[in-house]
């Protein structure tokens, strides 16, 4: 089992250490002059190196399949003994909050365990990134399936800070844009052929939105912009305007995204999360009236951790690995991470 207050307290030292000799040759002088790509910079070009380490010394070859507790088994005893960097700027970030006594969450262990969480998942991502997604950018499926998970990892990091600050309204309202962010990505791969009115249907977007600039400047709409639009409106329909218009040649009436989550593989359950995230997002009674607390919000963290877990393993499908051993790898890697997260919180509940 992942010790991780132990691990937490090591890799703190680690970070402290760093920057105490960063203070020592004048790298920064104080907290106020840190750069987070400093030591980004450092614990970047350690990535690719730790998790190559990682598989190369792997005992395990073969049928990988069947041998996937052994897998989680050696991915678990790596992180627990060998995890040697950590995210900076979240390290420093929680150190300025000890001294504004303002991230005392911290010291609750699934709040660690979800720090510990989404360094893991980032480690596996920029991984990924470098050796494989920077190298197939004319690939439109790796292109396209990177572009919502590398937004997930935007949202997740964002989750996290929020955590930490005890800021849980706000947290659950970005949930709903991390779930819907998902909803959207399962359909478009459930249905490729939506992909290209998708991305058209950015081109709408902006178009409507400069109309709204333009009728508050009491200025007329460029003819360019007039025929971008029509354009659009003559190739996908009068429809095609309204949010998620461009489903509509598949999913007819209201309530589109309720019917694309019909068509994902998520529980009911996400439901109720995503129903009760919509409550703190807009300016309800609810929202004004009631504060959220730590437990409040565990459920929206497993939650999290269950779709990373579906979003990168879309993203390994399209990915041509260099072999077996780290496509299996790197998927228990995810998996320790995100059981690690559970055992944390059903400990802690």
């Amino acid at each position: 089992m992942l010790t991780t207050p132990d691990l937490w307290n090591d890799i703190n030292e680690l970070v402290k250490k760093q920057l105490q000799r960063d203070f020592e040759d004048g790298t920064i002088n104080d907290y106020a002059d840190y750069d987070p790509k400093h030591l980004d910079k450092i614990n970047n070009k350690k990535y690719l190196a730790v998790i190559d380490r990682l598989i190369s010394k792997c005992p395990i070859n073969g049928d990988f399949e069947n041998s996937a507790k052994d897998l989680q088994e050696y991915a678990k005893t790596y992180i627990e003994k060998s995890f040697p960097f950590f995210n900076p700027t979240t390290t420093l970030n929680i150190l300025h909050g000890y001294q504004n006594n303002q991230l005392s969450n911290i010291l609750n262990p699934p709040a660690q365990a979800f720090v510990l969480y989404v360094e893991l998942i980032r480690q596996v991502y920029f991984y990924i990134q470098e050796k494989y997604i920077k190298k197939n950018k004319d690939n439109f499926e790796i292109t396209f399936v990177h572009t919502f998970i590398s937004y997930s990892l935007e949202l997740l990091i964002g989750i996290n800070s929020l955590l930490l600050g005890g800021n849980y309204n706000s947290l659950v309202s970005i949930y709903r844009t991390f779930y819907e962010n998902y909803i959207v990505f399962r359909y478009l791969q459930n249905h490729k052929e939506l992909r290209q009115s998708f991305l058209d249907h950015s081109r709408m977007d902006k178009c409507l939105l400069f109309f709204e600039q333009m009728k508050m400047k009491k200025t007329d709409v460029p003819i360019e912009i007039q025929n971008e639009y029509n354009a659009l409106i003559t190739q996908y329909g009068n429809d095609f305007k309204e949010d998620y218009g461009w489903a509509n040649s598949i999913i007819k009436g209201k309530n589109k995204l309720k019917k694309m989550f019909d068509d994902s593989n998520l529980s009911d359950v996400f439901i109720y999360y995503y129903k009760l995230s919509c409550k703190y997002t807009h300016s309800t009674a609810l929202s004004l009236t009631t504060r959220l607390d730590f437990k409040n919000i565990i459920g929206f963290v497993l939650a999290i951790s269950s779709i990373m877990i579906e979003e990168f393993k879309e993203l390994f499908n399209y990915i041509n690995f260099k072999n077996k051993k780290e496509q299996a790898l790197l998927r228990e890697w995810i998996n320790v991470a995100s059981m690690n997260l559970d055992n944390e919180i059903k400990k802690w509940i």
